[in-house]
This record gives C-alpha cells, sequence and structure tokens, in this order.
C-alpha cells in the first residue's frame, strides 16, 4: 500500500493533492498508477516521507559502527539510505573564489531539518582551507554542535580523497583533515556532488521535458553546462545504499555536428582553437559566446554593428528579450546541441533512470527550452534508435544548489553506510 504527503502527491498534474492522501492515510492512486511517481524514483532524502508509516522501516546494522540506518521493505520505494538518529553534518562548496560551509542538523530518519550555521570564506583571507574550517569550528553554535561527519565539493580533480585545487593553492586531504578534526571527511569533485544532489533533488524542482516512465534503480546520466560542461552517470548499488556517481569527462570528447550550420560552427572553432572541436566547446558558457561570434561572422554585410556581449548571461538577457536576433539564433542553437548530447548520454548509459541537465544556465533558458528545441534534438526522430531515445526521461533540474544538497546527502551516508566510509578512509590512518 503506497501513501504519500501533499507535498510529493501529483508530480504530473501539478495539481494540489487532496488532503486525505497523507491526513488520512488513504491510499495514493497517483502514486499506484504513475511509475514517475516519488515512489518508484529515488528522488527524496528520505525513507519516511516515502511510506510514512516506520513499521515499514527495518533497521539494519552498519557493521563498522554502532549506528542504524533505514531502508524501506517496500519494493518500489529506492529511498536512499539515512541515519536512524539526529544527525549533524557539515557540507561544502570549496571554488577558487569562495569556500562556502555550512551545518545541517538532520532529525532521526531524515524527517527534518535545518541550517545551524552558514558562512562564506573568501579564499584569498585563508592560506589553506584548515585555517578557514578552524574559524567554523571557533563559532559558538559549532562549538555546541560540531559535527559528525563532513563532505566537500571541490574544483580539481581529486584522487584518493584528496585535491590539490585547480585555480588555488589550497590542498585538501580528506586523511589529514580526520586526523586533526577526529571526523570523517569525504572529498568530492564538484560535479560529483551535483550527481549525488539529483539522487535527492524533490520532484517540484525537475521539470519534465520528456515523460517517460523512471525506472526505478535505472542508471542516470547527469550533465550541467556552465564554465565548462559537466558530465557523470549515476548507477545503483545496493552495497553503497542507493545511487553511486562516476563522473567522466565525457565532454571533451569530439563533437558531432548536426546540418551543415553545426558544421560550419566545428570549423570555425577548429579554426579559432587550433585543434578539434570538442562537445565543451559549443556547449558551455564560452561555448556560447563563440556560436555569437561564429554567427557574427557569418553576416554578409561588413557594415552591420554587432553587439558585444561580456558574458554568457547579457547573450541570454538579449536572446530573451528579444533584443538581439543573432543572440536568440545563438541560443537555440546552444540548446539544440546540449539536447542532442543529452541524447548522446542517454543512448551510452542507457540511462532509464533519467536524463537529468543541471546547472545555472539552463533555468535561464526556460522559456526557450519550453518551446521544445532541446527536446527535439534530444528526441532525434530520425535517428535508427528514436524508439529507445523515448524511453529515456528527460529533465531540467530547477535547483541550483544541487552540489551542496550533495554534499549534505553524502556526509549522511558517512554516518551509516561502511562502502561510503571506505572512501573516506585512510589505509596508513586506520584508528579513528
Amino acid at each position: 500500500m503506497l501513501r504519500c504527503t501533499p507535498t510529493q502527491h501529483h508530480l504530473i498534474s501539478g495539481r494540489a493533492p487532496p488532503p486525505c492522501a497523507a491526513l488520512t492515510g488513504a491510499v495514493c492512486k497517483t502514486a499506484a498508477a504513475s511509475p514517475r511517481h516519488p515512489h518508484a524514483a529515488p528522488r527524496l532524502l528520505i525513507c519516511p516521507l516515502h511510506c510514512q508509516q516506520r513499521s515499514q522501516l527495518q533497521h539494519l546494522r552498519a557493521p563498522s559502527r554502532n549506528t542504524a540506518r533505514l531502508r524501506c521493505r517496500d519494493s518500489q520505494c529506492t529511498a536512499e539510505d539515512v541515519p536512524d538518529f539526529e544527525s549533524v553534518v557539515l557540507a561544502g562548496d570549496i571554488g577558487g573564489t569562495n569556500c562556502r560551509l555550512t551545518l545541517f542538523k538532520v532529525a532521526a530518519g531524515g524527517t527534518k531539518e535545518e541550517i545551524i550555521f552558514s558562512k562564506t570564506y573568501p579564499t584569498m583571507n585563508y592560506s589553506t582551507f584548515e585555517a578557514a574550517l578552524d574559524e567554523l569550528y571557533a563559532e559558538p553554535v559549532v562549538k555546541a554542535q560540531p559535527p559528525q561527519s563532513a563532505a566537500l565539493a571541490v574544483a580539481g580533480p581529486v584522487i584518493n580523497n584528496r585535491c590539490k585545487m585547480t585555480n588555488l593553492k589550497w590542498v585538501i586531504d580528506g586523511a589529514e583533515l580526520k586526523r586533526k578534526y577526529k571526523i570523517l571527511f569525504a572529498v568530492l569533485n564538484d560535479f560529483a556532488a551535483v550527481g549525488y544532489g539529483v539522487s535527492v533533488v524533490p520532484p517540484e524542482d525537475l521539470l519534465v521535458l520528456n515523460d517517460a516512465p523512471v525506472v526505478p534503480e535505472g542508471p542516470k546520466a547527469v550533465m550541467g553546462p556552465g564554465t565548462g560542461l559537466g558530465e557523470a552517470t549515476m548507477v545503483w548499488e545496493e552495497s553503497f545504499g542507493g545511487y553511486r556517481v562516476w563522473p567522466s569527462e565525457g565532454s571533451h570528447a569530439a563533437f558531432a555536428p548536426r546540418g551543415w550550420k553545426q558544421r560550419a560552427l566545428a570549423s570555425f572553432a577548429e579554426a579559432e582553437l587550433n585543434q578539434h572541436c570538442e562537445v565543451e566547446h559549443v556547449a558551455c558558457g564560452s561555448g556560447l559566446e563563440r556560436i555569437v561570434r561564429f554567427l557574427q561572422s557569418d553576416t554578409a554585410d561588413l557594415h552591420v554593428k554587432h553587439s558585444q556581449y561580456n558574458s554568457p548571461g547579457e547573450i541570454s538577457k538579449a536572446a530573451l528579450s528579444g533584443a538581439d536576433p543573432i543572440a536568440s539564433l545563438a541560443v537555440d542553437m546552444f540548446l539544440c546541441i546540449l539536447g542532442a548530447e543529452a541524447g548522446a548520454m542517454g543512448l551510452r548509459q542507457l540511462a532509464t533512470g533519467g536524463v537529468y541537465i543541471c546547472g545555472g544556465i539552463a533555468p535561464k533558458l526556460l522559456s526557450r527550452i519550453k518551446e521544445g528545441g532541446l527536446a527535439k534534438t534530444f528526441l532525434d526522430e530520425k535517428a535508427r534508435f528514436a524508439p529507445i531515445l523515448k524511453t529515456f526521461p528527460l529533465f531540467v533540474v530547477l535547483n541550483e544548489n544541487l552540489g551542496m544538497l550533495g554534499c549534505r546527502q553524502y556526509a549522511l551516508k558517512l554516518l551509516v553506510n561502511t562502502e561510503a566510509q571506505k572512501g573516506a578512509e585512510s589505509e596508513s590512518d586506520s584508528e579513528m
């Protein structure tokens, strides 16, 4: 018997739910009928919100720690592991300019959460990450409720739970942090953190572009156009207690243009870059700027004075307002390229769990996205595998805070899941 809360009800229709669903314990007919209902896919953080009755929850002991995690007995519920005790966890988003640290208190079973403390630390003011972290630990509220685990999203490659940051003289070393602060630290690539955020993003933060059923525990593909183009695969692992994210460098594969204009764009990019054109070169913020330059170079009248843009955001605004036809054409071309790459990712991973477009660019272009160009190139009706593409759900994620959401989720997982704990443990530092 499936039950749901009002906030989860009627994902497809978007209508307000009848009060019976949660308040009177009536059976949720939408949950029974729709494979895209949150009961049928791991959208939300916690199991109790899926099932509403703790009698349906199964307590499993984590072998290495005297803690329990909650898993649902309902075969249609694929909620992620969460601790069955009140938890305080630290989530961090560390970039080249700012280091944002947030302390979350999460109720037993994840039924409620609150932010205890959050602060942004300019990286130029601290010689090391530990210096910024010491300042956080000195806060009275943090002294009173110190974190039990931590997960950090970092802008740079992560090897063995350690990152030497790309644009900053900081080294984020999970083993050293554990030794100093006596809790487990997971160091995550920033786009991997986005993937873990996707695993728990609420349905109201999803715009559906291809309304196909989400297969429970099916592979997911995640892409995020921003400064670059992030790509990752999410695979369900029972021992991991949910989806494990595997980042990739797929965006650096060669761009596969469709039609004469995209082929001309690829040639333009190759001449400009003096190398072959990668997908990322035309499917991120700087890629949108490159498309504008390409379209401006194609103008027959050399006396036309083109608009000059200082950022992708300015191009988006000009396109949405209709102030510049070239900006409008550039955004449409950009979205078509993005849709084609989303379809290619879906085929590579057989993403029956969905393809998710994240990042800060797509939510700002919703009115253009809803016109259908992105979804059309994703479905590619002339392709041989068009029938398979139709089976992959396609979403735009509207929540731009996915990295922090993913870090919070991973930090919770560190408290209860031995596989996650292994990733944050160092072989040379086994004692706690």
